[in-house]
């Protein structure tokens, strides 16, 4: 008698149901969402027009969390997260410690100039020189931060994910 894990066992083939699930839970895990923050995102998007799988990706690329990643002063979104509730940053001049602030066009970000000192920016300029980030960010080296310049294109944050696969799974 075989043993249990030498028995050949057939898989099902995986329900449309469980592919949108695990698209939903890749798409949080990504950008450290909870379930209920992408419940929001999802019926806002719903509420706005035009398609609403690239507007969710439009609102989750431009939280202040994930510009702080892809603009390369953090190598993790999570290490991004933690430097925005740490408050290290301003948006506009004033102190931000909220991840999931929505950026519009023409904010600026930029580093507290009492944090600049910390390890985490040593050599900052230097770092930055290799940085490459999306077209709707512009860096500010000597400025210690960056730019919003326009929208975040959905193709252009190439996550992944399949988003009409979530929001098919939003809409049951």
């Amino acid at each position: 008698m075989p043993l249990p894990t030498q028995q050949h066992q057939r898989r099902r083939p995986t329900s449309r149901y469980a592919q949108q699930m695990l698209e939903k839970q890749s798409l949080k895990e990504i950008y450290g969402l909870r379930e209920e923050q992408l419940k929001t995102y999802y019926r806002q998007a719903l509420s706005a027009r035009g398609e609403t799988g690239p507007y969710i990706i439009r609102m989750l690329e431009r939280r202040l969390d994930n510009a702080v990643f892809r603009s390369g002063i953090a190598q993790t979104r999570p290490q991004a997260r933690q430097m925005v509730t740490h408050g290290l940053f301003l948006v506009n001049g004033r102190g931000a410690d909220i991840p999931s602030r929505r950026l519009t066009v023409g904010d600026v970000i930029a580093i507290k100039e009492g944090k600049r000192k910390k390890a985490l920016f040593d050599n900052f300029e230097k770092r930055m020189q290799g940085a490459r980030l999306p077209n709707w960010l512009a860096l500010d080296v000597k400025g210690y931060g960056f730019k919003v310049v326009g929208e975040p294109a959905p193709e252009e944050a190439a996550i992944g994910v399949d988003i009409r696969a979530v929001v098919e799974f939003f809409a049951r």
